[in-house]
């Protein structure tokens, strides 16, 4: 048989064991840090609920902070999967900002059921206390900012794809669109946080609207960042 011909070899039952294991403490840890707290909860506990011993766990991780940015992989990765699209179309960044804004929305109303606002790491776990974990660990901080590069690397492209629709207004890079709307929903979060009234449907709306094509441009009509080339504005006319 030839190689072209030959399935891709299945991993071994010890090699999918310890691929289960990992993920029984992944979740058992995000479900400790839900019901207590980014700090509170033990690695004891962590391992309790996985039904697992330390042991186990030194096996996969080497400390709690390694633990901790699994856990920020697997829970902004999902939420990232939920809020962005995953296509390319011309309506997707439309469709980002008003998922967003639900989920903004349900992260108000926890905040008022529960005296404590939600953020993507856990259900009850509050963006302040995310990141005082990031300011006291180096390893922490460099994969948030890491986290927060790729959402906005997901946006840009999706702005990009509205840009080639017309759907999106041209005349400010995707680049600069992607990062502006992420620290915008880092804005929202904080608000929620520290107990602010926020209308998350006043936010879409206006968003929406600020993102909305100029009426006399075209759907190509997409300028580089200003600094590289062919981004240079045309000189004035000058007066008589």
């Amino acid at each position: 048989m030839s190689m072209a011909m030959q399935k891709p070899a299945r991993p071994s039952a010890r090699a999918q064991a310890k691929a289960e294991t990992r993920e029984a403490l992944i979740d058992a840890a995000l479900a400790e840090f839900a019901a207590h707290g980014l700090d509170a909860p033990s690695l004891d506990a962590i391992c309790a609920r996985a039904g697992f011993t330390r042991g186990a766990l030194y096996v996969h991780f080497r400390d709690r902070d390694e633990l901790v940015v699994a856990v920020m992989d697997r829970a902004f990765g999902a939420f990232l999967d939920a809020i962005i699209p995953t296509g390319a179309g011309p309506q997707d960044l439309e469709r980002t900002v008003r998922r967003y804004a639900d989920a903004t929305a349900g992260l108000a109303a926890l905040r008022a059921r529960r005296g404590r606002a939600g953020a993507p790491l856990a259900d009850a776990v509050p963006l302040h206390r995310i990141l005082e974990a990031c300011n006291r660990s180096p390893a922490l901080r460099a994969r948030f900012v890491a986290l927060l590069g790729e959402a906005a690397e997901r946006v840009a492209r999706t702005a990009a794809a509205g840009q080639q629709g017309g759907t999106i207004r041209g005349d400010v890079p995707a680049t600069a669109i992607g990062p502006l709307l992420v620290t915008l929903a880092l804005g929202f979060l904080a608000a929620i946080d520290a107990g602010a009234t926020v209308d998350a449907a006043v936010g879409r709306d206006v968003v929406l609207e600020l993102l909305a094509p100029l009426s006399d441009e075209s759907p190509q009509q997409v300028p580089a960042i200003e600094g590289q080339e062919g981004s240079e504005r045309p000189e004035e006319p000058r007066s008589s």
